[in-house]
């Protein structure tokens, strides 16, 4: 045990070290820094490269999915059709005669059959028709043959019958007449008629005291009608030359262009059953049955008809309208209005909407005849005889008062006889809408059936001759209206590239072109018709199609419009990132004073 005193310190004490401050480790410096928060040179340059090489490999089904598919079209074909004359399509008429209908020889003299007479007959009327078509004015072509018998299997559905009747005309010229149906002719019937003649068969009745007439009587030496039978020549040629023209006729702007499907909408409307007057009920079953299907049933070949009927109600004008046989007078305050506001005042334009709302809370406009017969395109108009008008392409209204005799406060029924006039009217304007021919002068109304009967009062039903007609005025509109629509299609796929020609539109326009081509070596008219329709159809379907229009309005200069949004916000961080990359590596190449590889680390 050792004891020291205070002052003294103890022997061999060591020195106290001074005390040290806490670590601290080196500052990182700014390229350190930077590598440790960014990543690799190379791995950023791969990163800034898989965006474009991502784009390239990618450009193939971008290229697959937006290229336009533009099948050729038959264009050398389609400019042929446009200059192709119209069709030959050519009909057969057959023309029959009975034994009576012509002077018999005399009993020394040779004895000639009902087929050679008709045969020279009509080797007559096509040398008439010939000649008038070769010095008319406009020159025409006789698209029609005759035949003098009938085949086994294929007759012909135009006849012409030449046969005495002691009904026909006592004196020259003579009334041909198209068969009814509803005639019934037979032996018993008193007519003097055969029991074979067809409906719609063109019969020329000769009476029996004509036919000792020198210019009926067939020369002895041969059958031949230089000298005789000159009657019989002109009633036939008169007659086809209507029935029958060179050139269908045109179609009015007031008729219906032609669809297969038609729907006839038969409406009756009721002003105001408020008061209890009103129409319940209409005999509409009888009215299309006896008016309408005699009509539509022989266009069953060129339109398919649908028919409804249904009753509605509006209500009644809110003023009491006027009669005045002038028009209302004024001061002439409003046609200066009006005619300012046609120059461009607009002031005046309010002026004359205000006095026109000011008139119309006192009265309705008034127009006089004149002005009347102009809006319904007719001379014979008149304020009291108006029944009807027609709407061109759409329809007609019948005006039908209700019956005097009924009670004005009672529900009544619109029978057969009440409808007849309406449907009358309507028969006509049914033949307006759809351009349907009507019988030429030449052409005499036939004999009613019974001869103690007055005539039908219903308008004849259309016959072979006139859905002839039809067929041959639709086909000729149908062909043009496919080759204009053809002729269109290749404009403006040579014109807008970007329009695409899919299969489909292909296949069309082909089916289209065939048919057409076929056209043109076609002989019968119902054939040529549907193909015309059918061409028409397909040429339509190609040039609405759906596919031709998905492109059509991204030209190459709206293009630009629609990727720069797309593609401008990837492109520009890429093209930035680059350039700083590019930038970066020029600089450490400075500062090390030799080339690295692109792909050594920072």
């Amino acid at each position: 045990m050792s004891i020291f005193k205070p002052d003294t310190p103890p022997p061999h004490s060591p020195r106290a070290a001074p005390l040290a401050g806490p670590s601290t480790p080196p500052r990182p410096t700014p390229q350190e820094i930077s590598e440790q928060i960014n990543s690799p040179y190379r791995t950023r340059l791969l990163i800034i490269l898989s965006f474009p090489v991502l784009f390239l490999l990618a450009t193939p089904f971008w290229w697959y999915t937006t290229s336009i598919e533009r099948l050729p079209l038959p264009v050398e074909r389609i400019s042929a059709l446009e200059n192709l004359p119209p069709p030959d399509v050519r009909s057969t008429i057959l023309l029959t005669g009975s034994p009576g209908s012509y002077p018999a020889p005399p009993p020394d003299k040779a004895q000639y059959a009902v087929k050679d007479v008709c045969e020279a007959i009509g080797k007559e009327v096509v040398r008439g028709v010939d000649g008038i078509y070769a010095q008319g004015r406009t020159k025409g072509v006789r698209w029609w043959d005759l035949v003098y018998e009938a085949g086994r299997r294929n007759s012909p559905a135009l006849r012409v019958h030449l046969t005495g009747s002691d009904r026909a005309n006592t004196t020259f010229p003579l009334e041909p007449y198209v068969q009814s149906p509803e005639m019934g002719l037979g032996p018993g019937s008193g007519l003097g008629l055969s029991a074979d003649i067809k409906p719609g068969t063109l019969v020329v009745p000769v009476h029996p005291s004509l036919i000792s007439d020198r210019f009926l009587r067939l020369p002895a030496c041969a059958v031949s009608l230089t000298d005789g039978a000159e009657h019989y020549k002109i009633a036939i040629i008169n007659s086809l030359l209507g029935l029958y023209p060179s050139d269908p006729p045109e179609i009015p702007l007031r008729a219906l262009k032609y669809s297969p499907n038609i729907t006839l909408s038969f409406v009756l409307l009721n002003e105001d059953s408020a008061d209890g007057s009103y129409v319940r009920s209409w005999d509409i079953e009888g009215a299309i049955r006896d008016h309408f299907l005699p009509h539509l049933e022989p266009l069953s070949p060129v339109f398919n008809f649908s028919i409804e009927s249904q009753i509605l109600y509006h209500a009644p004008l809110s003023f009491e309208p006027t009669y005045g046989p002038t028009l209302y007078t004024d001061d002439g305050q409003v046609a200066r209005a009006i005619e300012a506001a046609q120059g461009g005042d607009q002031r005046a334009e309010e002026v004359a909407a205000a006095l026109i709302d000011d008139r119309k809370g006192d009265e309705a406009w008034l127009i006089d005849e004149e002005m009347m017969k102009v809006f319904v395109n007719s001379e014979r108009w008149s304020l009291d005889s108006a029944q009807s008008f027609l709407l061109p392409q759409f329809g007609a209204v019948s005006i039908l008062n209700p019956p005097t005799s009924a009670p004005s406060s009672q529900a009544y029924h619109f029978p057969l006889s009440a409808l007849s006039p309406s449907f009358h009217l309507f028969t006509q304007h049914l033949y307006s809408l759809l351009a349907l021919p009507t019988y030429p002068a030449k052409v005499h109304p036939p004999p009613p059936a019974n001869p103690l009967q007055p005539p039908s009062p219903l308008t004849p039903p259309l016959s072979r001759w006139q859905v002839e007609t039809v067929l041959r005025q639709r086909m000729r509109e149908n062909s043009d209206e496919a080759r204009k629509t053809l002729a269109g299609i290749s404009r403006l796929v040579k014109k807008i590239k970007e329009m695409k020609v899919g299969d489909g539109v292909r296949g069309k326009v082909l089916g289209a072109v065939e048919k057409l081509e076929r056209l043109q070596t076609t002989s019968d008219p119902l054939e040529a018709f549907v193909l015309s329709r059918d061409a028409v159809a397909l040429a339509n379907q190609a040039f609405f199609d759906p596919s031709m229009m998905g492109l059509l309005y991204f030209p190459n200069e709206h293009k630009f419009a629609v990727y720069t949004p797309l593609f401008a916000p990837v492109a520009v961080p890429m093209i930035v990132g680059l350039l700083k990359e590019a930038i970066a590596w020029k600089r450490r190449q400075k500062g090390s004073g030799r080339r690295y590889r692109w792909w050594r680390r920072g």
